[in-house]
């Protein structure tokens, strides 16, 4: 299996701002962690209990704890229904692909990881997503999600005045245009320009709908893309991402 990497991201409390304090890996079985550049943009961020070095790459066979507890163990009843959720196979996700498509949220944290997305050597990506938001939508969009099928095409708008995210990006539907949700942050901060300068080279789509699922797993979005070239050496760079190891 090839390198898996996830993001993780931290919410500071007084300033409600997200910031990528870490990064996991995976590959040969073994796991890492190396603490990142966000986590010296906070000076509320304390590091993890047995793993309170930041400069240090940490490494192990087993699971993170602090990661480890973000997963649904498979031996509770819902879990065949939560991996349905997830669009994942019960027979060949592990432990990063479920981190990665379900955030890893916990309700007495906040925590959350994303997914590193791959690109290829010519800028294209493929990334899969849930939709942010879902609990504040107003009932007619509520509805329409129920009436949306995989495949659908949807539509991003530049949420340009939104004083939360000025990167934040809507997605709607067409005929009787009604608001979906959210992008992702960690995705609206890469793709927002590449939709002002190049929006044909983006498509997103309805990849799955649960309409039993909580708000956060119920609709399962995919965007397809291409990144120009100039762009590709910063795509998920920021200073926020770099590893604070040597």
């Amino acid at each position: 299996m090839s390198k898996q990497t996830a993001f993780l991201t931290w919410q500071d409390p007084d300033s409600r701002d997200w910031h990528v304090i870490g990064v996991l890996n995976y590959e040969n079985d073994q796991y890492s962690f190396r603490y990142t550049q966000g986590c010296k943009n906070t000076k509320n961020f304390v590091p993890f209990s047995g793993m309170d070095n930041l400069t240090k790459e940490y490494r192990s066979f087993d699971l993170f704890p602090v990661f480890q507890n973000r997963l649904l163990s498979s031996k509770r009843p819902e879990f065949p229904k939560f991996i349905s959720w997830l669009g994942l196979d019960s027979e060949t996700a592990n432990s990063m692909d479920l981190l990665t498509r379900s955030g890893g949220v916990r309700g007495t944290d906040n925590l959350q990881l994303f997914p590193k997305v791959d690109l290829e050597n010519d800028g294209h990506f493929e990334h899969v997503f849930f939709v942010h938001g879902g609990r504040y939508l107003s009932e007619s969009s509520q509805k329409r999600i129920h009436n949306i099928s995989s495949g659908d095409n949807l539509y991003p708008c530049l949420d340009v005045q939104n004083e939360f995210d000025k990167n934040a990006i809507l997605l709607r539907t067409n005929n009787l245009p009604e608001v979906l949700g959210y992008v992702p942050r960690y995705l609206s901060l890469e793709l927002s320009e590449i939709l002002r300068e190049r929006p044909e080279t983006v498509v997103f789509s309805v990849d799955k709908i649960s309409s039993e699922a909580p708000e956060s797993y119920k609709l399962l979005c995919r965007v397809k893309g291409k990144i120009p070239p100039e762009s590709k050496n910063i795509f998920m760079a920021s200073d926020e991402y770099l590893p604070l190891t040597n």
